[in-house]
């Protein structure tokens, strides 16, 4: 089985098809995540799965995606055996939480979707360039991605035939205020920002239920390592420890 990232490059393809060919190998590639001999049967045997995730990957980096979004289905199942609502901080274009919805058939319970962004890029009261590493570069480009004109009007729409999936504009951690669940089964962390996380979990983790899962997108991957060390302060201050994923996501389970 093999997936193919949009931006590979002719070498590390040649090296699969060698794998998968001459070797008599089974290799997966996607997301920067390559695997040997590993069956990722999400893709093969779990049909509701991948009728969600064809259904609601729009794009070569939506379906590049398939791993990431396995972890999230499992946690989505888990979180529908508990009490309590479901609450993803950073939406963007909308794909993983529309792909949960779909998964689970979460239009058909009575649970709220909570779905929270800016729609706007970075708020300055949370994030800086320095967040990434000095001379990144990435936070502007960010802006400009996260920020791009029409996204919320976008998710709207996407979100539109699920009447309690409900999209909420606003700054993390500020509009939590406002506006969260008493009850939590099921949290998706996906901002690159560290006191914009730092400041969700502060308001949210006691909200979450025993059993309920706690995904952070980012968690392992190098060029955010500020997020990392923000969610492990935060947790080991609670006696907890994230467990890193090969997806670069990291992963908790209230007690």
């Amino acid at each position: 089985m093999i997936g193919i990232d949009p931006s590979i490059d002719g070498t590390i393809e040649n090296l699969i098809e060698t794998i998968n060919t001459n070797l008599n190998k089974t290799c997966f590639y996607d997301d920067r995540l390559i695997t040997f001999d590993k069956s990722a049967a999400f893709l093969s045997k779990n049909e509701r799965f991948r009728r969600a995730f064809e259904k609601c990957a729009w794009s070569d980096e939506d379906r590049s995606r398939s791993w990431r979004l396995h972890t999230l289905a499992w946690a989505a199942d888990t979180a529908m055996q508990l009490e309590g609502d479901f609450v993803e901080c950073g939406v963007f274009e909308g794909f993983m939480s529309h792909t949960i919805i779909e998964y689970v058939g979460f239009d058909r319970t009575p649970r709220t979707f909570y779905l929270y962004d800016t729609f706007e890029g970075f708020s300055p009261r949370y994030s800086e360039p320095d967040d990434f590493g000095v001379g990144s570069g990435f936070y502007h480009f960010a802006n400009e991605v996260y920020g791009r004109a029409g996204l919320y009007e976008d998710v709207v729409k996407r979100f539109a035939p699920y009447p309690n999936a409900r999209v909420i504009r606003g700054v993390v951690p500020d509009v939590l205020k406002t506006e969260s669940p008493d009850k939590i089964a099921y949290l998706h962390i996906d901002m690159n920002s560290p006191r914009a996380e730092r400041g969700a979990l502060e308001l949210l983790f006691d909200r979450v239920v025993p059993g309920g899962v706690i995904i952070f997108d980012d968690y392992g991957w190098s060029a955010y390592a500020k997020q990392m060390e923000a969610a492990d302060g935060f947790m080991a201050e609670r006696g907890y420890a994230i467990l890193e994923l090969p997806t670069g996501q990291g992963l908790t389970v209230k007690r």
